[in-house]
């Protein structure tokens, strides 16, 4: 028998069970926010700028581990619906800092329910302890 086929199944693989547990949240998420009329990327780029609100394109791209064209396209469609907007940074004008529009800070609240909701649905049958050693694990 090759000891690589006895070494390596793909239901055991990290990596495949990490994307198929992405795609679960993703699935989750998406289906809660069409209330809001947000994709799951969407909602990731509002609940960072909740946290730090006036970074640059660069920054938040590096913060969401995306690449910046991905982000710009984005971002395009958050403004295009009012819900951020973009301003030349003084301090660096080849920067453009990310800015929330009041159309944010009216769903916010929401979206940070829907963010828990979602964890809670997709962590279901795991204890509290569970929940944390997952999450410590994870940000190894």
């Amino acid at each position: 028998m090759d000891p690589l086929k006895n070494n390596f199944c793909l239901d055991r693989c990290i990596g495949f069970i990490a994307n198929r547990l992405v795609r679960v949240f993703q699935k989750a998420f998406d289906e809660k926010l069409a209330e809001l009329e947000l994709t799951s990327a969407q909602f990731s780029v509002l609940c960072k700028l909740f946290e730090e609100e006036g970074l640059t394109q660069t920054e938040l791209a590096s913060r969401l581990y995306v690449e910046t064209p991905t982000l710009v396209r984005t971002l395009d469609r958050l403004e295009s619906a009012d819900f951020i907007e973009r301003r030349r940074d003084p301090e660096d004008r080849r920067a453009h800092l990310v800015l929330l529009r009041p159309k944010s800070r009216k769903i916010e609240k929401r979206m940070l329910q829907i963010g828990l909701d979602v964890q809670q649905e997709v962590t279901e049958g795991l204890s509290d302890e569970e929940v944390e050693n997952l999450r410590d694990h994870l940000l190894r």
